[in-house]
């Protein structure tokens, strides 16, 4: 069918679709020049919207709308993506705190956590500590029989000597604690240690212990990656301890200018593991020395005809070092308690019970620097009786 136009123009025209081809686009192009606002309803009962157009224009427009489409798109995955990395961040940054407090924990439980339960032993710590005085009795008892005085104790060396015993007699405890008894008792003194630890570095250790009949006084000097030093004081009625801080000089020596601490005995003991007037701050006991290297007590002859005896001992790495925990934590500024793996120590004597020099080798762990470290430990102690002790009270 046909069907004039208002331009008097004949449009071919189908019931249900327009020849495209035949579309004037000069028509619409011309009234959309005059009026951008055209009435699109009225041109498209004319042409489909889609030619109302030039060709070029449409073109252009396809173009343009293809690359709106196109950032749209590309917006829309940009959002989807920061969405998704925002999420695989948030789920990463869970992860690593999971794996994190899940490895700490492993590695302070298995790593740096001390595999003993301290508490439940150190409940036995005065038990153990009364286990020296029974072994220091039973030694009496060898010598001195049954019902001693105390006079005979202050005597004993003279009887054993008169009865023909010797340190080959007794057991390695109690040689130690006669020899501690006399330490003890002894008018005056001087123990200067020389020793060193190995672990991450190398610690040079030097100390003191002296009496002169009225102050007992103790110095502790370690110097390597921590510098410590301290001196300890104590009057001979023990009524405070007063401890002062020093600044290393030498390997040796200190400056003592630093902090001035007063404690009560009893609460410095707790602290460091033993008083400034101790020999050392291990338990020696029948009970406590495990076992020792060859089991007796060998004989040196002296150049000058005098004899020492010389005994080593193994000493049980949990009951031995009751108090010695507390000094070794206390010395090297530890959160927790060392734990010991051996500890060996080669004492040599006189005939007459006195000390002459305590050799020790000690293998343990320590907590510090945030991991757990092993260290060897050497401490050579040597003890003077016959000489003027001379201590400046500070």
């Amino acid at each position: 069918m046909t069907k004039k136009n208002d331009s008097n123009e004949v449009v071919s025209q189908s019931n249900d679709q327009i020849d495209m081809a035949e579309v004037d686009y000069s028509i619409f192009n011309k009234n959309f020049l005059k009026n951008r606002y055209f009435n699109i309803i009225e041109a498209n009962k004319k042409a489909p919207f889609f030619y109302l157009t030039t060709q070029w224009v449409y073109k252009k427009r396809k173009v343009v709308d293809a690359k709106a489409r196109k950032l749209s798109k590309q917006s829309v995955k940009k959002k989807r993506s920061f969405k998704r990395r925002a999420l695989n961040k948030c789920i990463f940054a869970l992860c690593a705190i999971v794996t994190g407090v899940g490895l700490g924990s492993w590695y302070y439980t298995n790593v740096l956590s001390s595999s003993l339960d301290w508490n439940t032993y150190l409940q036995q710590l005065s038990e153990y500590e009364s286990r020296q005085n029974e072994t220091l009795d039973s030694a009496f008892k060898k010598i001195l029989n049954d019902n001693y005085s105390e006079t005979d104790m202050s005597n004993f060396e003279i009887i054993a000597s008169e009865k023909g015993i010797t340190p080959q007699d007794l057991s390695l405890a109690e040689n130690y604690q006669l020899a501690n008894y006399n330490f003890e008792n002894a008018d005056q003194y001087l123990i200067q240690g020389n020793g060193q630890i190995k672990t991450i570095a190398t610690q040079s250790i030097y100390s003191e212990k002296k009496y002169d009949g009225n102050t007992y006084q103790s110095i502790s000097i370690s110097n390597g990656l921590m510098k410590i030093a301290e001196i300890a004081q104590m009057n001979k009625n023990q009524t405070s301890v007063t401890t002062i801080k020093g600044q290393i000089t030498s390997n040796q020596s200190a400056d003592w200018n630093g902090e001035r601490n007063t404690y009560l005995p009893t609460n410095y003991k707790n602290l460091t593991g033993g008083l400034p007037n101790t020999s050392q701050n291990f338990i020696i006991a029948d009970q406590t020395v495990s076992n020792s290297l060859d089991g007796e007590v060998e004989i040196i002859e002296n150049e000058d005809g005098s004899k020492y005896y010389q005994f080593t001992m193994v000493l049980d790495p949990i009951y031995s070092v009751l108090n010695y925990i507390n000094q070794i934590k206390y010395t090297s500024n530890l959160s927790s308690y060392p734990e010991f793996s051996s500890i060996t120590q080669v004492v040599t004597i006189d005939e007459n019970w006195n000390f002459v020099s305590i050799c020790s080798t000690e293998v343990y762990s320590i907590v510090a620097f945030g991991m757990k470290n092993s260290c060897t430990g050497t401490l050579d102690n040597y003890f003077y009786f016959d000489q003027d002790v001379l201590i400046e009270v500070l």
